[in-house]
């Protein structure tokens, strides 16, 4: 039998990434676990921390969450390499335990805004999560594929998964 490649173990790690239209990305994950954990593990900032930045990449250093409507949120990471990267944005949308609307800027592109709506659908006790981002150009979108951020996210979702199922193990 042949042995699976590094890259084809992460795809097949439970997390589902796809370019449904020019402008977005789909990122779909299921946790066993109620919808209402998995929203508190995207909301609360002491559950943030502990998923937010992948940690092979580095550290979370700050997490700021205003979790209303109108409300603001900045996560940074300092990098092993101390380099600081921080995304930001704004809350739209709260419908708790079921969707979160906010929009994403990366501060070295402060212009390239995505409109990120998150869905959390439970059934049977199990949640399906879809994170549906939206940029404003293919091109960005495209720049946002090309900088490796598929193999970050997919750490940072394996990271979530372990929060909400050591969450779940607790209830």
């Amino acid at each position: 039998m042949g042995e699976t490649s590094t890259a084809e173990a992460e795809k097949n790690d439970g997390t589902t990434l796809l370019l449904p239209s020019d402008t977005d990305i789909l990122i779909r994950r299921d946790f066993a676990a109620p919808a209402g954990l998995v929203f508190e593990a995207l909301s609360k900032p002491e559950l943030v921390k502990r998923w937010w930045a992948p940690r092979s990449r580095g550290a979370i250093v700050s997490v700021e969450v205003d979790f209303r409507v109108g409300g603001e949120w900045r996560f940074v990471m300092r990098t092993h390499r101390g380099a600081e990267v921080g995304f930001s944005g704004h809350y739209l949308e709260i419908e708790s335990p079921t969707r979160i609307v906010h929009t994403e800027a990366f501060d070295a592109f402060p212009d390239a805004v995505a409109t990120v709506t998150v869905t959390l659908t439970e059934r049977a006790g199990k949640t399906t999560m879809e994170s549906l981002s939206r940029y404003p150009s293919k091109a960005v979108r495209d720049q946002v594929v090309a900088s490796g951020m598929e193999s970050g996210m997919r750490e940072s979702m394996r990271q979530l998964s372990d929060v909400v199922l050591g969450r779940a193990g607790n209830h």
